[in-house]
């Protein structure tokens, strides 16, 4: 049975999930967090359904024999998925997409630009959630092939920085200067990574990460059911990932988690 000290559980196909632990550090600090990054089968984009179905409930099985009192699907790509899986766990599970949909329902934005893996975008689902809360909306998605994998092995490295530039201009040019879109949703967790570099390329553009609005959503949540972990230090973090912990490590401080209580491998599941 959960209680206050339970953690809540992220999963993610890598580091990009590290985004939302980051914001939950930073809005929800006295909370123990347990991270999933099923590293060894990253881009999940590049999976059929079936293949990331089967690899998403390998990491529900670790979360729920770990009793998480609550759990965040970071990854966008699996969240378009979420209602063949959201009865597997006992705990509430929100969406990154679901999340990400609430946000932009809440702005003044009309035309709306959302970058992600192709799966995603070949899912509609952030069109169809935005469209069902906010009918006026326009949604312009772009399904982007490369960039969750150059941004998960490049972080960090200033030779691949250019890369990643590169790659965001091929993607973003046309939502930005020829749909003139008023707002873009980053419809992947691997994207906030980078998103000090997308401002450069593109300022003045709102970017919404809809790892704030989870945040807020699972606080309320927590509050309204007598689960908010009240202890006065800060919470833990415990890593887990099934490709190379240094990596994990390094990345992981990297993008400003603290504390980083342990970093340990778990076994891959082999497709």
């Amino acid at each position: 049975m959960a209680t206050k000290t339970s953690p809540i559980g992220i999963i993610d196909s890598g580091i990009g999930g590290f985004s939302v632990a980051l914001k939950m550090q930073q809005l929800l600090p006295h909370e123990n967090l347990l991270y999933f990054g099923d590293g060894a089968n990253m881009p999940y984009g590049n999976h059929s359904a079936d293949e990331i179905l089967t690899m998403t409930r390998y990491m529900l099985r670790f979360m729920e024999e770990r009793g998480v009192k609550a759990l965040l699907v970071a990854c966008n790509t699996i969240s378009c998925l979420i209602d063949r899986y959201r009865d597997d766990m006992s705990c509430p599970v929100l969406s990154v997409v679901e999340a990400g949909a609430e946000a932009v329902a809440q702005m003044p934005a009309k035309n709306v630009g959302v970058i992600s893996t192709c799966f995603t975008e070949s899912t509609k689902c952030y069109p169809n959630l935005i469209g069902q809360k906010a009918p006026d909306k326009t949604v312009i998605s772009q399904g982007c092939p490369d960039l969750a994998h150059l941004i998960e092995f490049n972080l960090g490295n200033p030779g691949g920085q250019e890369i990643i530039e590169e790659d965001l201009k091929k993607n973003m040019d046309e939502l930005v200067h020829q749909h003139k879109i008023d707002c873009c949703v980053l419809g992947c967790t691997h994207y906030p990574l980078v998103e000090k570099d997308i401002e450069r390329l593109y300022p003045g553009l709102p970017l919404v990460d809809p790892a704030v609005q989870m945040a807020k959503t699972i606080g309320a949540y927590l509050e309204e059911n007598g689960l908010k972990n009240d202890q006065a230090e800060k919470g833990t973090l415990d890593i887990y990932t099934t490709s190379s912990i240094e990596e994990y490590r390094e990345k992981a401080a990297k993008v400003g988690l603290d504390p980083i209580t342990s970093v340990q491998l778990y076994p891959a599941m082999k497709l």
